[in-house]
């Protein structure tokens, strides 16, 4: 008797309601299909061999190299779509520190500097061993600012945060651009 109750309801139902439940209907069918990640690393592909990070930039204080180097390093163990491996990987990724640039970003009364913006840019070859084939090749680029009264502390942890930012992007372009 219910099955008869919502037929009956059903054919009550005025154009309104029917547009309702068509849109549910819509959105629930359609959310199935969402993926947030372009595509996926190729089945062949199963490790992936993370190169020192090289500071061709000229800057002069070597722990960036480390900091970038060991950012990649635990991006790509805590995505887990490649296997890290010390060397004879699947894939290979290698990254230079192309430039590191600190420029004025604030400047408060009597000319004097608040605020300075640190840029970081990496270049990564992104190979592929299995086939014998650069994936790609590309520039990241990233910055962030820095308060001008504590300036060593404030630099260090602004390329810290530039490079982290940079490891993130490096990962998603390696995991999603296929």
């Amino acid at each position: 008797m219910r099955i008869n109750s919502f037929a009956r309801h059903c054919g009550r139902m005025n154009s309104h309601g029917f547009l309702c439940i068509t849109l549910i209907v819509l959105v629930v069918a359609l959310s199935s299909c969402y993926s947030f990640r372009g595509g996926s690393v190729p089945a062949h592909l199963k490790t992936i061999t993370i190169a020192s990070v090289v500071d061709n930039s000229g800057y002069g204080d070597p722990t960036f190299r480390e900091l970038a180097t060991d950012a990649l390093i635990q991006r790509f163990r805590g995505d887990n779509s490649l296997q890290v491996t010390e060397d004879n990987g699947d894939a290979r990724l290698t990254g230079a520190i192309t430039r590191i640039q600190d420029a004025v970003l604030n400047v408060q009364g009597a000319d004097l500097e608040s605020q300075r913006q640190i840029s970081v840019t990496v270049e990564v070859e992104y190979f592929d061993a299995v086939k014998n084939r650069t994936v790609w090749k590309q520039a990241f680029q990233n910055f962030d600012a820095y308060d001008v009264a504590d300036a060593t502390v404030s630099r260090q942890l602004a390329v810290r945060r530039a490079i982290n930012r940079i490891a993130d992007d490096v990962l998603l372009k390696v995991v999603s651009d296929w």
